[in-house]
């Protein structure tokens, strides 16, 4: 069984109702890619209609957004992040804070 490293940031909710690792705005894919290629949006959102058993909550695991004031060595330093769809219909972490 794979284990989750407890330093890495939470993700207190997420508001995308159509991810495969949502369940009652919990997220539980085991560890998220938060950004790709510079741009805000969840690059583990998987949006197939078969639901990911929720096993446990999920964390960032690599956050490739340089320009956010939480990154630091390409990993979130937020207390817990919150994720959701953007008024252009994409999957974005709602914590990011340019620096």
């Amino acid at each position: 069984m794979a284990t989750v490293n407890l330093d890495l940031t939470p993700i207190h909710q997420c508001s995308v109702e159509g991810c495969t690792f949502n369940a009652s705005t919990s997220c539980h894919a085991p560890a998220i890619t938060v950004g790709d290629h510079g741009a805000n949006h969840c690059a583990t959102f998987l949006g197939i209609p078969t639901k990911h058993t929720p096993t446990r909550d999920g964390h960032v695991g690599a956050c490739q957004l340089a320009d956010c004031t939480h990154n630091s060595d390409l990993t979130c330093h937020a207390s817990t992040i919150e994720v959701g769809t953007a008024d252009s219909g994409q999957t974005r972490c709602l914590t990011y804070s340019a620096a």
